[in-house]
C-alpha cells in the first residue's frame, strides 16, 4: 500500500485555498457589516497555521526527511489505527484516505513511512513475518552455520596441542569483523574497533557467544523488506560507503569462510587433526539431529 504523498500534497493545497478562500470572505463580510474583526483574525490565523504545517510536510516528502517504523497492528477506530511499535509503544496514525483503511486489519505487520517533524504518515507497506521470506530463511540458516563452525574451530584448537599463535590471529579476526559489521548495520559508530585484535582461546570463545546471540537478536527484528535497506557506515580508514543489509551479511559469511579454511590448512600444516566447516556438513549433521528428536504426537 502507498499512500500517495502526491495527493495527499494535492488535497492539502485545495484545502488550504478553501480556508484561505473562506477566511479573506469572513473578514471582508465582518469588515463591511462592522463584525467583531477578532473573528475574521481567527479565521486568518487558523489558516496560517495550517498552511505552515502543510509547507513543512511538503519539505519533508521532497527532502525525503522521514521516519520508517516496523510494527503490529492493534486496532483501528474510524481514521485512527493504532499500532504497537517495536519499543512496546502503541502509537496513533490518522488515515485520511478510507480506500487504505479498508485494506488494514489487526495483527498486520506494517512498515510505517512518517513525516520526520509532522509525524504524518508518507507509506504503509503491509510486511509479512520473518519466516515468510526466502533471504530470511537464508541468512537465518547461514548464521546458524557460522555459530557452529566457528565452535568447532575453537573445540580443535582446544583439543590441539600444537602452536596457535597464527589460528588465534585469525579466529580474532574473523570474531571482530563479525562485530564490526553487526556494529554498521546497527548504525553505530565502528571507528574505535579494532580489526585485528589478540585474543586468548576463552575469549575468544566467549565472543563468538556474544556474536552468535547479538545476530540472532538482529535477525530476529528483520523482515523481509529489511534485507534490501542500505546501511551508511566508514571503513576502517574513514572512508564513507553505503551497501545494502544482504551485501553485508553476505560478507560476514564468505569473510567468515575464507579465514577458517585458512585456520584447518595451519593445523593440518602442522600436523593435527583436519577440522571440517562446510556449509553441507553443518547441514547434513543438522539433517541427522532432526530425524533422531522423537515426534511429538
Amino acid at each position: 500500500m502507498n499512500l500517495k504523498p502526491m495527493k495527499s500534497i494535492y488535497t492539502g493545497l485545495l484545502a488550504s485555498f478553501v480556508f484561505v478562500l473562506n477566511a479573506v470572505i469572513q473578514f471582508i463580510n465582518i469588515y463591511l457589516n462592522d463584525g467583531p474583526e477578532a473573528l475574521g483574525f481567527f479565521f486568518f490565523l487558523v489558516t496560517f497555521v495550517m498552511i505552515v504545517f502543510f509547507i513543512v510536510y511538503v519539505v519533508d516528502v521532497f527532502n525525503k526527511n522521514y521516519q520508517i517504523i516496523h510494527a503490529k497492528m492493534v486496532s483501528k477506530h474510524k481514521n485512527i489505527i493504532y499500532v504497537l511499535n517495536e519499543n512496546g509503544k502503541v502509537k496513533r496514525i490518522r488515515i485520511i484516505y478510507p480506500e487504505i483503511l479498508n485494506e488494514l486489519v489487526p495483527g498486520q505487520q506494517l512498515e510505517i513511512t512518517l513525516s520526520s517533524t509532522l509525524s504524518m504518515p508518507l507509506h504503509i507497506v503491509t510486511v509479512g513475518k520473518s519466516n515468510e521470506g526466502h533471504l530470511h530463511n537464508h541468512f537465518v540458516k547461514c548464521f546458524q552455520h557460522i555459530a557452529w563452525a566457528n565452535a568447532q574451530v575453537i573445540m580443535a584448537l582446544k583439543l590441539s596441542d600444537l602452536p596457535m599463535e597464527k589460528s588465534l590471529s585469525l579466529l580474532s579476526h574473523v570474531l571482530a569483523a563479525e562485530k564490526v559489521w553487526l556494529t554498521r548495520i546497527n548504525g553505530e559508530d565502528s571507528a574505535g574497533m579494532a580489526i585485528w585484535p589478540t585474543h586468548t582461546l576463552e575469549q575468544c570463545e566467549r565472543f563468538a557467544e556474544q556474536n552468535k546471540a547479538d545476530y540472532e537478536v538482529l535477525l530476529s527484528k528483520l523482515v523481509e523488506s529489511d534485507y534490501g535497506n542500505e546501511s551508511n557506515y566508514s571503513d576502517s580508514k574513514g572512508n564513507p560507503f553505503t551497501t545494502k543489509i544482504s551485501d553485508i551479511l553476505t560478507q560476514v559469511v564468505l569473510h567468515g569462510s575464507y579465514h577458517r579454511g585458512q585456520i584447518a590448512l595451519l593445523l593440518r600444516q602442522a600436523g593435527a587433526e583436519p577440522i571440517l566447516t562446510d556449509y553441507i556438513i553443518y547441514e547434513r549433521q543438522a539433517a541427522l539431529i532432526e530425524k533422531s528428536m522423537p515426534i511429538s504426537k
